[in-house]
């Protein structure tokens, strides 16, 4: 039913003179979530033959705009509402390959579950297993999608103080969501706005833009970035928080495996596998002479030296229309 699952979300969080832990989620939340396990009934809604019969009806209009929140790590979030209950705010992740809920939003939304399914999940802090699941009915403004697969997670993390504290839940929207289901995604981050296409993409409106290549590769898509002589390729992922991110060993490659600015704060990074602090991490910040990415190249670029695969994050993308059209595998930056 669902298999491993990359997900590249990293998200930044202020804790003054706290501390974070990470673990299984409790016993009666476990236990919640495995009553909540697929009934017969549902079996034959839900499925044909071995397959989740996944459904989208999207409008005629062949287009939904909804509006797209940012949060306080610079994430892009969208309302959506699941199994017709109360509206959540879900990360929009393009660096995960499929959906992945906290376990207590699971519970809240009566997803359900399959118990024995556990498919591993790989994010930028490390490895954890999840539990299957589906999402029977999904609205997102006018679209509607039925049985959409997705995992629940069941870690979480958590920080404060002994008296005062507060889980981090991490719930996010898939690439596949778009992948599977559209001609083209388009966050756009000046306006605020994420617009799903169904009958195909048109091209950029403004005369200032460039284009990339990409590629699927574990679900996600993949562009190509180059210094120099050197290129290899990062998840266009708006689920991190960070800019164009590379990994010690890739820096090492680019001749700079020491120096730069090390970053350090009081703020912890946090994400699927756990959470760390900058300076055990040993994030820094890098210049590079020039550097291309997604078809523009900047003099005198930084690069975030930290944990994970490469990766070009929402703080890079902040300031574009960036369209990822899915038949033609490029994305457009618009200005």
């Amino acid at each position: 039913m669902i298999r491993g699952v990359l997900t590249g979300f990293l998200t930044a969080c202020l804790l003054a003179g706290c501390g974070v832990s990470h673990g299984p989620i409790s016993g009666g939340t476990l236990a919640r979530l495995n009553a909540l396990a697929v009934t017969p009934e549902q079996g034959a809604r839900i499925m044909e033959g071995r397959k989740i019969a996944t459904r989208s009806y999207p409008p005629p209009s062949g287009v939904v705009r909804v509006p797209m929140r940012m949060d306080d790590a610079g994430l892009p979030r969208v309302k959506v509402s699941l199994n017709g209950r109360r509206h959540e705010d879900i990360v929009l992740d393009t660096g995960a390959t499929m959906t992945v809920l906290d376990a207590a939003l699971a519970v809240r939304n009566r997803l359900a579950t399959a118990p024995s399914v556990r498919p591993e999940m790989t994010g930028v802090m490390g490895n954890e297993s999840g539990m299957g699941a589906v999402i029977e009915t999904m609205q997102l403004g006018p679209w509607r999608l039925d049985n959409l697969p997705c995992v629940v997670r069941l870690q979480r993390s958590s920080g404060g103080l002994d008296f005062l504290s507060s889980d981090f839940a991490i719930s996010v929207l898939g690439f596949h969501l778009a992948q599977k289901h559209c001609s083209h995604l388009t966050l756009d981050y000046p306006r605020r706005e994420v617009e799903f296409g169904f009958g195909g993409f048109r091209g950029p409106t403004s005369r200032h833009h460039a284009k990339a290549s990409f590629r699927l590769k574990a679900g996600v898509p993949m562009a190509r970035v180059s210094v120099g002589k050197m290129s290899w390729e990062a998840i266009v992922d708006t689920g991190s928080c960070f800019g164009v991110e590379i990994d010690q060993k890739l820096a090492q490659r680019l001749g700079y495996g020491t120096g730069g600015q090390a970053i350090s704060g009081n703020f912890f990074l946090i994400g699927v596998g756990g959470t760390s602090t900058p300076e055990k991490a040993g994030v820094r910040v890098i210049t590079v002479p020039r550097m291309t990415v997604l078809g523009s190249t900047f003099p005198k670029a930084q690069i975030d030296v930290m944990p994970g695969a490469p990766r070009i994050g929402s703080y890079f993308l902040q300031n574009y229309r960036v369209t990822f059209d899915l038949r033609r595998q490029l994305v457009w930056l618009e200005w």
